[in-house]
């Protein structure tokens, strides 16, 4: 296998820096969305998207990429421990694509609940969740929506300062847990140079209401990249390497299959370019490519049993055009070709659960901006070839997807959106081709080679109201998914070597999933300089077989959330009170999971002096050390909710 030649960060001494008050050194404020035809700062009227940044961001950083998202609206986690991947309005795995900088993440977290996303927790600036007709950028596995983790090195907006340092510092209590990191910027003329590297370690985390630990969730991570651009503000060319290592273990109680320890390591290079042409019709050019390399092994008992390595090694290239008007009514548009290489797989005794498989495919895609008189229309298609093949099988799909929103404001500050999408889904290599045991999830997985694509057919509805710090979104959805791929327990077990596996197989059957999502923000009142506030997040949603009512198996619990906050320039503090119903509606051999509340504080200041600025934050998390499952927790009789943490981060900007 080629290896990508491991590089060492150099750390960069700067000095003599105007001083600005930054969240990020790393992203423009101005360029960030990258699902847009052209970056926006237009978020709040798009139908199910998110923007995740600035201290929501800081104070809910997690090991985990699903921990760190299930508190908003539509998102849940599924997973085990340290380990758990978004789940996107009940829907998961090779559904969800994650990105880091809009580049494929390598990593092998949709094959097993057990495998971390391979991204490092503090080096994230921004976490946009995608929905609609921007996720055709992105490939059939953006099913039901793009994570597109954001921290890049390569300087595709024009530097805020010549030269930048940002240093960060965090603790918390639960765990020990230790985290630093630093990022450096330099630039000089039209070229700037970027560097960032990490560590974050922790030992078992503290349950609630009782003194002990939860056993076999200690964890570990480290990464370090650099990235160089030449950007001078009409064009970028840039590339950027970046390598993560982590060790952690699968939570559960003492016993050999749960004395499980992976250690993932991760090498990307990415290369991503824009070209002004203003030719014909023509006005931009871009070229974005990935290649990433991802192994972990995982050691059961005493580090001798079952040493098996899952691998996955990914080759991208994304090339598009930005157009200018065809017509009166089309704005903008951006056509373009997309090309993915994956090889995947698990090697070792006994493991069949991801058979070695190489996955083609290639893709067209064109995203359109329409604005009529009554109303706005953003719509996308996507046609795509997705080639699955193993040593004794070979599988081919043809995935198409439409998407559609159409936007009107009907008064000022006031708009609704109506969207339609039908989007298909290629099966992955786990669904197709797995034969054999899981250990770390005490499983036996049978794949079916005759399954046949999914399709989606979506409709949103939302309104959407924005005046000063008063704000509310509603969006409710009808999502039936026709030869919906089910994974579910069909109630046996097998013995492997002594011990008692659920067998697991893959089947098709029609699917229906409904839900209503609210968010809002409602100014109180005003106390001096500071705005008094109230906030809330409501989610109720639904799954469920539509031959027979009955339900999918790992659909949610449906949550509410409210809080109050008091914020001027300077200071932030917020008191959010989080609850989790009852989960009684479950899959086949799947038990019912109790609800659970918690409540969180924390408390902000920023500062700036002379050349320097940053902000200091104390946060508490599960403030009344209430005791909590996960409906979603792969081993959720053996694992609880992590009990209170005190939480202390400090971050400087030089």
């Amino acid at each position: 296998m080629y290896k990508i030649v491991t590089f060492v960060l150099t750390v960069l001494l700067v000095a003599n820096v105007n001083a600005e008050k930054l969240e990020s050194i790393f992203v423009a404020p101005d360029v960030f969305i990258t699902s847009k035809i052209k970056p926006s700062t237009e978020y709040e009227s798009d139908r199910g998207n998110i923007l995740y940044d600035s201290h929501e961001l800081e104070k809910s950083r997690q090991y985990s990429i699903g921990q760190m998202l299930k508190d908003l609206p539509g998102i849940a986690s599924q997973g085990l421990g340290n380990a758990s991947r978004p789940i996107i309005r009940g829907l998961g795995n090779s559904r969800v694509k994650i990105l880091q900088n809009s580049s494929s993440l390598g990593d092998v977290s949709e094959f097993g609940e057990d495998h971390i996303v391979g991204y490092d927790p503090l080096l994230i600036d921004k976490i946009e969740i995608i929905k609609g007709p921007g996720t055709l950028l992105y490939g059939n596995n953006g099913f039901a929506g793009v994570v597109n983790i954001i921290n890049p090195l390569i300087a595709v907006d024009k530097p805020l300062s010549d030269e930048n340092v940002q240093l960060g510092f965090g603790y918390k209590t639960s765990g020990g847990e230790l985290g630093t990191a630093l990022k450096l910027g330099k630039s000089v003329d039209n070229f700037t140079v970027r560097g960032s590297g990490s560590f974050v370690s922790a030992g078992p985390y503290d349950l609630a209401n009782v003194s002990t630990k939860q056993a076999n969730s200690s964890k570990f991570m480290t990464s370090g990249g650099v990235g160089i651009t030449y950007n001078d503000g009409q064009n970028h060319f840039g590339v950027s390497l970046d390598k993560l290592e982590a060790v952690y273990q699968n939570p559960g109680p003492e016993g050999e299959e749960n004395m499980t320890s992976l250690n993932p390591t991760r090498n990307t290079i990415n290369f991503d370019s824009s070209l002004a042409l203003n030719y014909l019709i023509f006005e931009k050019f871009n070229l974005e490519g990935t290649v990433s390399e991802y192994n972990h092994a995982e050691r059961t008992g005493d580090g001798n049993n079952h040493n098996i390595t899952f691998f996955n090694d990914i080759y991208e290239i994304k090339t598009s055009l930005n157009h200018k008007s065809l017509f009166n009514q089309n704005e903008e548009g951006l056509i373009g070709f997309h090309f993915m290489n994956k090889n995947q797989g698990a090697t070792g005794a006994e493991e069949g659960h991801l058979t070695p498989t190489k996955t083609n495919s290639f893709a067209l895609f064109a995203l359109e901006k329409l604005k009529f008189d009554l109303f706005d229309l953003d719509l996308g298609g996507r046609i795509e070839s997705v080639n699955l093949k193993t040593t004794q099988h070979e599988q081919g799909f043809f995935p198409a997807a439409f998407s559609s929103t159409v936007k009107r404001e009907i008064i000022p500050n006031n708009s609704v959106f109506l969207g339609f999408d039908f989007t298909q889904r290629a099966p992955n290599a786990v669904e197709l081709f797995a034969d054999g045991p899981h250990h770390a999830l005490e499983n036996v997985e049978t794949g079916n080679v005759n399954l046949e694509k999914e399709s989606s057919y979506n409709v949103s509805l939302g309104y959407n109201y924005d005046e000063n710090l008063n704000k509310l979104k509603i969006e409710a959805y009808y999502n039936y998914i026709n030869d919906f791929i089910a994974a579910d327990r069909n109630g046996n077990t097998q013995n492997v070597e002594g011990e008692d596996f659920n067998v697991v197989i893959h089947d098709q059957y029609n699917a229906l999933f409904t839900g209503v999502e609210l968010t809002g923000q409602y100014g109180i009142t005003k106390l001096d300089d500071f705005d008094f506030l109230a906030n809330f997040v409501g989610e109720f949603l639904k799954g469920y077989r539509t031959s027979n009512d009955k339900a999918i198996t790992r659909i949610p619990q449906s949550k509410v959330n409210v809080g109050l906050q008091l914020i001027n320039e300077e200071w932030d503090t917020n008191l959010k009170y989080y609850h989790y119903f009852d989960k009684e509606f479950t899959g086949p051999f799947y038990t019912r999971t109790g609800g659970h509340s918690r409540l969180d504080f924390d408390l902000t200041k920023d500062f700036m002096y002379s050349d320097l600025s940053g902000h200091a934050m104390f946060s508490v998390t599960n403030l009344l050390n209430t005791v909590g499952r996960d409906h979603l927790e792969a081993k959720k009789g053996q694992v609880q909710l992590p009990g209170r943490s005190f939480n202390f981060n400090l971050k400087l900007f030089y």
